[in-house]
């Protein structure tokens, strides 16, 4: 999850000083009306028994932009730093994945099923030559529909995200160097202490949160629909082969240097896996990359989107 923590931060303080209800409620509702007024406006489509909930600044003629989110969150705390600098010069489109956010679906909970609800929203909008990017969890579905459907998609970007080079001894190595059994139990927080812990091994420099706010993310921020966010990590590992092979648009990856989660080798396995043209890894950032480091950032993907 990609948390802005230091607008979050500001607010809390501010909340507790005119003695706010549940802060974590009230940062997202302001967040809302903060895209409202930079001209975003929020949507949502039935379709395929779908429930897709997106931001979208609906600027025309422009080239498309549309980001997907990581396990954790929504789409529009994931991409904040990035909606508003990319929105002058972009159609911004920011979905919430299914069963995050206010997104959802009654077909059964897996990669597959997210890359179908994708491609609803793509189709329905009619979206073509997109600059398609994701982090994390949204990287493997990014990958996955850039296989599937490549004529789509005009570049591809890929943070902090392994694909197939993921070995499932790094998984368990990873679970073990945090203290959990599983990576469910990782990024599915049952209270304030799991979420402090996700906090910890996501970002390089974690936010320090008071315990109560912690536990207000729950069901709001995370662990929102437990069971099937956990029925998506358990079928993650049996499509490693729809998120391999060659990618057929120009491909940028960028990958946090002191990222827990997925390690620098694994960026530099996947950029021979799926021969992109472009790896940067960016020093004294986590896996909440798109945030840590979020004007380095801005500049190296627009470079990259300017060129191609």
């Amino acid at each position: 999850m990609v948390t802005n923590h230091r607008v979050l931060l500001f607010f809390v303080v501010a909340c507790i000083l005119s003695s706010c209800g549940n802060i974590v409620k009230n940062f997202d509702e302001r967040l809302s009306k903060k895209y409202e007024r930079k001209g975003f406006t929020a949507e949502s489509i039935d379709k395929n028994g779908h429930h897709l909930y997106y931001w979208d600044n609906k600027k025309e003629d422009a080239p498309i932009l549309l980001f997907v989110h990581g396990f954790g969150g929504d789409g529009k705390i994931s991409w904040v730093e990035q909606a508003f600098e990319f929105q002058k010069d972009y159609r911004v489109i920011i979905p919430d994945i299914l069963w995050f956010g206010e997104s959802y679906s009654s077909k059964t909970p897996s990669l597959s099923t997210q890359i179908h609800a994708l491609k609803t929203l793509i189709e329905e909008l009619k979206l073509k030559d997109i600059n398609l990017c994701g982090i994390s969890y949204g990287g493997f579905i990014v990958l996955g529909y850039a296989n599937k459907f490549p004529k789509d998609l005009k570049t591809l970007c890929i943070v902090d995200s392994p694909g197939n080079v993921i070995t499932d001894k790094e998984i368990q190595d990873f679970c073990e160097s945090v203290g959990v059994k599983n990576i469910e139990e990782a990024f599915i927080p049952r209270d304030e202490k799991d979420v402090n812990r996700l906090l910890n091994f996501s970002f390089y420099k974690p936010p320090s949160l008071p315990g109560f706010i912690q536990k207000q993310t729950i069901g709001i921020y995370f662990s929102k629909n437990p069971e099937e966010q956990k029925a998506l990590l358990e079928d993650l590992p049996k499509n490693r082969d729809s998120v391999s092979g060659q990618m057929k648009m120009p491909t940028l990856i960028l990958w946090g240097k002191e990222d827990e989660v997925f390690k620098e080798q694994n960026a530099i396995d996947l950029q021979k896996e799926i021969g992109a043209e472009e790896l940067m890894i960016f020093n004294k950032a986590g896996h909440a990359l798109p945030e840590e480091k979020h004007k380095a950032f801005n500049e190296r993907y627009e470079l990259f989107l300017k060129g191609n």
